[in-house]
Parts: C-alpha cells; sequence; structure tokens
C-alpha cells in the first residue's frame, strides 16, 4: 500500500506530466526542410528538360580534326536527355539527304566548315541554325596551341552569335542548343510576319 507522503510527492510529476501532454502539440516542431519552407526559401528543382525540343544534325565529316571530339558521348547524352532529337552523319551526300528528307532546327559542325555550311543552308526556307564547334583540347593527343584555339573562338564569335566549345559540360552543350533554337523560332516569328 502506498503512504501519503509517497503520493503527495507523485503529484507534482503527475500534474507536470498532465501539462506537457496538454501544451506539447501547440509547439510547432519542424522537419529539416521545413525550415527553409518557412523562410520563404524552398529549394528549386530543375528541370533538365528544354522548353523548345531541337532536332539536331551533327555533320560530322570524317576528314576533320574533331569528328571524334564532335560525337562525344557526352554531347549525345546531355542533348538526349534534355529532349532535343539527334541524328549524326559524315559525308556531304548524307547531309544533303538528311536536310531533304527531314526539318532540322540545329545543325552542330566543326567551326571550319560552318561558314560554308551556313552559306549553303541560308537559302533554305526554315533553314536550321548553324552551330560552330570549337574544340579546346586537340583530339588524339595532338598538341593543340592554346593561341590557335583562342583565335578559333574569337572568329567563330564574329561569324555566329553561338559557338560551342568542347570540351565542355553537358549543361553549356543544352545551352548553346537551347540558345540556337531560340535564334531560330525568332528568325522564323520574323520571317513569317513580313511580306
Amino acid at each position: 500500500m502506498l503512504r501519503v507522503d509517497e503520493v503527495l510527492m507523485r503529484i507534482p510529476l503527475l500534474i507536470f506530466g498532465l501539462a506537457l501532454a496538454l501544451v506539447a502539440p501547440s509547439i510547432p516542431l519542424d522537419a529539416c526542410g521545413d525550415k527553409l519552407l518557412m523562410l520563404g526559401r524552398g529549394m528549386r528543382f530543375q528541370s533538365k528538360h528544354t522548353p523548345h525540343a531541337a532536332v539536331v544534325l551533327l555533320y560530322v565529316p570524317s576528314a576533320t580534326r574533331g569528328a571524334r571530339a564532335l560525337t562525344d558521348p557526352n554531347i549525345e547524352s546531355a542533348l538526349k536527355e534534355a529532349g532535343h532529337q539527334l541524328r549524326a552523319v559524315t559525308t556531304p551526300q548524307e547531309l544533303q539527304d538528311a536536310l531533304s528528307s527531314s526539318q532540322y532546327d540545329v545543325v552542330l559542325t566543326d567551326v571550319s566548315g560552318a561558314a560554308a555550311l551556313q552559306d549553303t543552308l541560308s537559302t533554305i526556307k526554315g533553314s536550321p541554325v548553324v552551330l560552330p564547334v570549337v574544340y579546346l583540347l586537340a583530339p588524339d593527343g595532338q598538341p593543340q596551341v592554346k593561341q590557335q584555339a583562342k583565335d578559333e573562338t574569337a572568329r567563330a564569335t564574329k561569324a555566329f552569335s553561338l559557338i560551342v566549345q568542347v570540351p565542355g559540360r553537358p549543361g553549356h552543350y543544352c545551352a548553346a542548343v537551347d540558345k540556337a533554337m531560340e535564334l531560330k523560332l525568332k528568325r522564323d516569328r520574323s520571317s513569317t510576319t513580313s511580306p
């Protein structure tokens, strides 16, 4: 049997426990990410998908020095992951066949042949945007002078509004194709509004 002094000692503990049970639900207990949401700084999730999926043609003549670099799986996988459609051709005849059989938005090609390709494509209505590729490293371990890469980049930037530098990060490849697609859409809109 309990003695009176033991009961009197347990009463404050009982009152404290009861008070804690009543007050505890009103105290907010936050999880890890809830603190950021309360401050108005929730995490932003960026989609890898592009707002305008492009149909991209990779023109990689086997005679160019960057043939292996342009068919780099990082370029292909990054563009496919972003939602772009890709096709690669290696000969001028395959290029003509591809352009006559399908509509392309962007053509990625070596900087050395980009100007000639752009002149050829400019006569076609709804022609694709030519996106030149500048190689910062020479393929097959050949030494490339940094100045040569800088000169190519400067010339390509003057001639074209956009360039792709290889090697680069996958996000840079996607951003360049997205910008090229925006240019094509603007160009197509302006050509349809003008008489």
